[in-house]
């Protein structure tokens, strides 16, 4: 059996899901992206940084670039003309099932069209959810119209989470058309940071000077308004003054809020806002090793957050807001973290200033993580049984 994956570039997240199917003794693999970004350095256009991943995301599977452009490139036009060049070297290449990862920009609403027109049996891996934009009845409706005209191009979905399948459910999509398979992260990548990093934990607190009793906070992601993350330093500013001294902050990130959102925590915190600033996946651990609680409080476009992932394999716990898809799925009725309506600063508040009192304790539960293994054994099951 044959498999092609179309995905806009490479992401380390995808990586081993490819090599695990890889793995397969009766599954022919070959991965096509539209672009090298996160292989070959370039500028992210939230991180406003240029760099490339160090994890690397295309080893332990065969692939193929079909352009050395940029990621904008995808979009529009352009994205459009290189449609036509991965139909015609996906078609050479005779897969007898595609799967396609996202349903946008235009490179990929383009390829899936030309090759669905050229016969192709076609399923789809994508960040679908209803729940992470607020939209006017009239776009939601044409929204609705046009991904419904598009899923029909497709044989089979394979959802992120809750909110994923209630997306495809609303869109018509039938159930027997569906396998869940959480979004994950890669899971023994991580683990071995967690080996490294957390016997360190004492030694790296101390060494910072943090305290045996504080609470340190962690933000791990770009910095931009979608993520919202000045809601942690006014949060910390309704701290009383007995509160403020036994809190920390690091903050993981780039981009065009850094500088605000840096000021403002220092403003409350002084030497205990600690700011690093872009960290590759190698060097995430030693950060998260020395936290308590992850903060992501989005307003908009957080489909899941893997960061919750990578939290948990630390087990920190976390809080998030009503904006993040993997609350349903991961948080909601444990014990692992608390959810704020988005964009409320009383209830972060008040969530900050009880983690404060709450004793703290990591709570790893490897085990039970969203792995990898759980999507790349749905697909190749569905292909063995395609028919």
């Amino acid at each position: 059996m044959r498999l092609a994956v179309l995905v806009t570039h490479p992401v380390q997240y995808f990586a081993p899901i490819f090599r695990e199917l890889a793995q397969r003794p009766d599954l022919q693999l070959k991965v096509f992206f539209g672009c090298d970004h996160g292989v070959m350095p370039s500028e992210d256009p939230n991180f406003g940084v240029v760099f490339k991943w160090d994890c690397q995301p295309t080893e332990g599977f065969e692939h193929e670039f079909l352009s050395t452009s940029s990621l904008e490139s995808l979009q529009g036009l352009a994205g459009m003309q290189l449609a036509t060049k991965a139909a015609v070297m996906i078609g050479h290449y005779k897969p007898d099932t595609i799967l396609i990862f996202s349903y946008s920009p235009a490179f990929i609403t383009t390829s899936t069209l030309l090759l669905r027109l050229a016969g192709h049996k076609l399923m789809l891996r994508a960040e679908t959810t209803d729940e992470a934009v607020t939209r006017s009845y009239f776009k939601d409706k044409i929204r609705q119209i046009m991904l419904g005209l598009y899923y029909r191009q497709f044989t089979y979905f394979f959802p992120i989470g809750t909110n994923s399948i209630n997306h495809y459910r609303r869109m018509g999509v039938d159930e027997n058309r569906l396998t869940l398979a959480f979004y994950a992260i890669d899971v023994d990548y991580f683990q071995k940071q967690v080996d490294f990093w957390l016997p360190q934990r004492e030694f790296l607190r101390t060494t910072a000077g943090i305290k045996p009793q504080d609470c340190v906070l962690m933000y791990c992601g770009k910095m931009f308004p979608d993520k919202n993350p000045l809601l942690i330093s006014d949060a910390i500013a309704m701290l009383l003054p007995e509160e403020k001294e036994k809190i920390w902050l690091i903050a993981v990130g780039e981009g065009e809020l850094r500088q605000e959102f840096e000021v403002s925590a220092k403003a409350q915190l002084e030497e205990k806002a600690i700011f690093v600033g872009f960290k590759n996946q190698s060097e995430l651990g030693k950060y998260y090793a020395m936290s308590d609680i992850l903060i992501l409080p989005s307003l908009r476009g957080e489909t899941w957050g893997l960061v919750i992932n990578e939290a948990f394999q630390f087990g920190l716990k976390v809080i998030v807001s009503d904006k993040v898809g993997s609350g349903r799925d991961l948080i909601i009725n444990t014990d692992k973290g608390w959810i704020f309506s988005s964009g409320n600063l009383t209830e972060l508040y008040k969530m900050i200033s009880n983690a404060i009192a709450t004793p703290k304790s990591l709570s790893i539960e490897f085990e039970k993580l969203p792995h990898p293994k759980q999507l790349a054994q749905a697909i190749h099951l569905k292909i063995k049984n395609h028919d």
